[in-house]
């Protein structure tokens, strides 16, 4: 089997084409030929650019604040997206900030749940131990209060009965 099968092989036109060495994974490479191509230069007619006096925005009407080749329509379509681009930035940073905010007083609610239940089981362990109720809890209350202070000595609670 021929690599052309009956079909013409691509040619190069002009003198801008150049060799290049293209490597593949496993090691092999192979020259092959390449064509670069200049970027297309579009120069606007005098008289097009003053068409259409009332523009939307400056850099619209001016041909040198706007890439060659874009029309007004193309720049006004352009502008329209960007805004729009912009809008939705700015309504996704405040969905973002409002998410942020509610996360942030679920966990201070609870956080405050907590809290407030130790205490609960606090003041109940210390209501319990007067009453000869288990002094287990009372232990286990003077342990996590001696823990929130920070103080490191061990010891154990003995009952007595």
């Amino acid at each position: 089997m021929s690599d052309t099968d009956g079909k013409k092989t691509l040619g190069l036109r002009g003198p801008r084409s150049g060799n290049v060495k293209q490597s593949f994974s496993h090691g092999r490479t192979k020259n092959v030929v390449v064509e670069t191509k200049r970027k297309r230069v579009v120069v606007p007619k005098p008289g097009a650019a003053k068409t259409g006096g009332g523009s939307a925005t400056p850099a619209a009407g001016d041909p040198s604040k706007r890439p060659a080749g874009i029309s007004d329509a193309e720049m006004e379509r352009r502008m329209k997206a960007l805004a729009m681009a912009k809008a939705r930035e700015a309504e996704d940073a405040e969905k973002r900030a409002q998410a942020e905010k509610e996360r942030e007083e679920e966990r201070m609610r609870r956080r405050e749940e907590a809290e407030a239940k130790e205490r609960e089981q606090r003041e109940a362990g210390e209501q319990g131990a007067g009453h000869g109720r288990d002094s287990s809890r009372e232990g286990v209350a003077v342990a996590s209060a001696l823990q929130e202070v920070g103080a490191s000595t061990s010891w154990t609670v003995r009952q007595d009965g």
